[in-house]
């Protein structure tokens, strides 16, 4: 049973217009965080710098290249990876008051490491992660009779 599979020749798919949609939510989105900050102080700030800019240009471009199935399953991903970041962003912010930063980033670190592959592995397992085999559109000509 695999749990997940590298394949870089789809990185030649990708148009020049889908980074340039990812790069204009992800400035944007920042740009706009650190305005925040500014304004009001470092932990609302800090909040809008979660914003998952990338997520949702990401999710566009697979609704539009791929069908709502597969930004659907792309959108489960998302939700286990902002859980092992909440956990992560909790652990930090209490060993930060206890443990010099290096010391205490390097246990983020391995903290969100082992949160994101175990919820993972735990969600796939479960079947809720399972990417299934998605049913072609069937044409006007195309139909079967069965």
């Amino acid at each position: 049973m695999k749990l997940w599979q590298l394949d870089l020749s789809q990185l030649k798919q990708i148009k020049i217009k889908d980074y340039i949609l990812r790069f204009f939510f992800g400035g944007a989105i920042s740009v706009i965080a650190a305005l925040i900050a500014l304004l009001t102080n470092g932990r609302i700030g800090g909040i809008f710098m979660a914003f998952p800019a990338i997520l949702l240009a990401s999710l566009t471009i697979i609704n539009r290249e791929d069908g709502k199935h597969k930004a659907e399953e792309d959108a489960k991903g998302a939700i286990i990876g902002a859980l092992a970041f909440v956990i992560t962003a909790i652990v930090l912010s209490l060993t930060l008051q206890v443990l010099p930063g290096m010391l205490a980033l390097f246990l983020a670190l391995v903290i969100w490491l082992l949160c994101a592959f175990g919820l993972y592995a735990l969600s796939y397992r479960s079947g809720w992660l399972r990417v299934r085999k998605q049913q072609p559109a069937q044409t006007f000509g195309d139909r079967r009779h069965s």
